[in-house]
């Protein structure tokens, strides 16, 4: 009888380094909607006009 050799080793070393590449994938894919573009530069714009409005009524204690 040829003895079976146990690979649960190898599986959960495949496992662990899929689990890995996938999340160096989903990582290098995370900032694609963040590029230049027009619906960028209109939110930036509204965070600055929210901005200068906030700080035009916030409490000025420099008097």
């Amino acid at each position: 009888m040829a003895e079976e050799k146990d690979n649960s080793n190898l599986y959960i070393g495949g496992i662990i380094l899929i689990a890995i590449v996938g999340v160096f994938i989903l990582k290098g894919r995370e900032t694609e909607h963040l590029e230049a573009g027009a619906s960028t530069e209109s939110t930036q714009a509204a965070f600055d006009v929210a901005n200068e409005k906030r700080r035009a009524t916030s409490n000025n204690f420099t008097e």
